[in-house]
């Protein structure tokens, strides 16, 4: 990736346009390859990690995951914050415009508390895309929010068999768990998501809780 005077040629297109996302996204895709841009994450400048993360949730596919996965340790915060966005953007792509659209309809149903419909909607989704791994998440959540925890803990359980490295799929297993009162199995999976995005302050917290929990357990007995 070429470099002017310490700054990312990446990092100033997206610096000049930071909303218009079609935009963006075509000259992207005409001017850097993913393999370029996985490149990238291992510049030693910041601001180029940054641009990198950023980039690949736009454009990118399933074979940037691991790489973005290793940049949520990068040294950088900046980074780390934009490959788990990049992550997110990517597992919402199912590379069917019309399962896409499905997605945002069953996620708006949930932002307006409407459970049954959103469960509804995502089960078409994965009715028409059953190797689609973020329509086991969104509907994992739907359930949760729903309070049919064994669903939730199901559809978590199919989205980490199709996408081992999907943190958001180990950390509501992990709520589902603690809701149903069984600390080991919350604690495992709390761990898990923790294992592969150390970001994920609140989970650590919520470790630590449950293991002075158990340890106070063990100390009763």
């Amino acid at each position: 990736m070429p470099e002017q005077n310490g700054f990312s040629e990446l990092a100033k297109l997206m610096h000049q346009q930071p909303d218009r996302k079609t935009a963006l996204r075509r000259v992207l895709s005409e001017n850097y390859s993913q393999e370029t841009l996985i490149d990238s994450l291992e510049n030693q400048k910041p601001l180029t990690c940054r641009a990198a993360a950023y980039a690949l949730g736009e454009i990118a596919n399933e074979g940037a995951i691991p790489s973005l996965v290793g940049a949520l340790t990068h040294d950088d915060p900046g980074t780390r914050a934009n490959a788990e966005q990049a992550l997110w953007s990517i597992w919402f792509r199912s590379e069917d415009e019309s399962v896409d659209d499905m997605m945002q309809q069953g996620v708006i149903q949930i932002k307006k508390q409407r459970y049954d419909e959103a469960i509804q909607v995502f089960s078409e989704v994965i009715r028409i895309a059953a190797d689609y791994a973020e329509g086991y998440n969104q509907r994992a959540i739907a359930y949760f929010m729903n309070d049919e925890l064994s669903k939730s803990v199901e559809d978590c359980k199919r989205t980490i068999d199709l996408n081992p490295f999907h943190f958001g799929a180990f950390a509501g297993m992990g709520q589902c768990y603690l809701k149903l009162g069984d600390l080991t199995a919350a604690l495992d999976a709390f761990q898990r998501a923790v294992e592969i995005n150390p970001n994920l302050y609140a989970i650590a917290r919520i470790i630590a809780e449950i293991q002075d929990t158990l340890q106070q357990h063990m100390e009763e007995d």
